[in-house]
This record gives structure tokens, C-alpha cells and sequence, in this order.
């Protein structure tokens, strides 16, 4: 039970540090659509499920990256510091990041897209 509690402190604690490192420092660079436009994980991200940027709220696409890139971060994180052996630290880190990029943003993306389709038909 100490285990559990020790990972989750360290979760929460390296969530919220990457959390506002990246809404402050990150965000606060990409005032308006044009340079999120110019951001190529972005967007790859909007091409790919195929969003309108005029139906979209841009600030919530780049709210909702700042919650999932945090979360994949300080997961993987918390994960790795409670490893000792240097080999598996790399391999379950490849793993788990790519498994949460894929996952996490599969689903947003999904959700991005509903909202735009309610949007439309109302």
C-alpha cells in the first residue's frame, strides 16, 4: 500500500510540475491558430482526423495536448524512476510512451471529431 501511495504522490507531483511547465512556457508561444498551424505534430494531429480549425476551439485543442502530453510524460516517468535494471527501464518506457501516444490520442481526436459533428448539426 506505501508503494502504491509513493507512485501515485510522485505521479501527481511530476504531473502538475510538466502540466504548468508546458501550459506556461509551451503554450503561451501559440496565441493563435496560424503558428499552431506551423507546429507539425499538430498538424499531423488535425490532418489525420480530419478537423475544421473554424468548428474547433483552438485553445481546447491545445489545452487537451498540454493534459495528454503531461500525463504520458509523468506516467512514464513516475514508471521508469521505480525500475532498477537500465535495460528494462528503456524497453517498458518505448512501450508505454508509444502505447499512450497511440491510445491518448486516438481518443481525443475521437472526441474532437463528435464535437465537431454536433457543432455541425445544430
Amino acid at each position: 500500500m506505501e508503494y502504491v501511495l509513493k507512485f501515485l504522490y510522485d505521479f501527481v507531483l511530476l504531473f502538475l510540475l510538466f502540466l504548468i511547465v508546458y501550459l506556461v512556457f509551451i503554450n503561451k508561444r501559440k496565441k493563435d491558430y496560424s503558428k499552431l498551424k506551423k507546429s507539425d505534430f499538430t498538424r499531423i494531429f488535425i490532418i489525420r482526423y480530419d478537423l475544421d480549425m473554424r468548428k474547433t476551439d483552438y485553445k481546447k485543442v491545445l489545452r487537451l495536448t498540454a493534459i495528454i502530453n503531461s500525463f504520458i510524460i509523468a506516467f512514464t516517468s513516475t514508471l521508469i524512476l521505480n525500475i532498477d535494471n537500465f535495460l528494462w527501464k528503456v524497453v517498458i518506457s518505448f512501450i508505454v510512451i508509444f502505447t499512450l501516444i497511440y491510445a491518448l490520442y486516438e481518443l481525443t481526436g475521437r472526441y474532437l471529431k463528435k464535437k465537431e459533428v454536433e457543432k455541425k448539426d445544430v
